[in-house]
């Protein structure tokens, strides 16, 4: 899949005015030398930050929504 900076832009263009501040951080993140995403030597995204990416992009694609204290409780059968 072939992605340019137009593709991007169409996505931007989409955001809540409200999301902006969190993707403005995101983007940030991502332009400031891979700080929250450290790279191994070959280039490739560390393990910890690969978890942490497929973290956030669950967040997004769960509508911005966290999960609740009461589900991770019930989760793990203490509430």
């Amino acid at each position: 899949m072939s992605i340019d900076r137009g593709d991007l832009h169409a996505l931007l263009d989409r955001v809540p005015e409200g999301k902006l501040p969190v993707i403005r951080k995101m983007l940030l993140a991502v332009t400031i030398e891979f700080d929250v995403a450290p790279v191994a030597a070959e280039g490739e995204f560390t393990d910890v930050a690969r978890r942490e990416i497929e973290a956030a992009e669950a967040y997004f694609d769960n509508g911005g929504r966290g999960i609740s204290h009461e589900e991770i409780l019930r989760e793990f059968a203490l509430g």
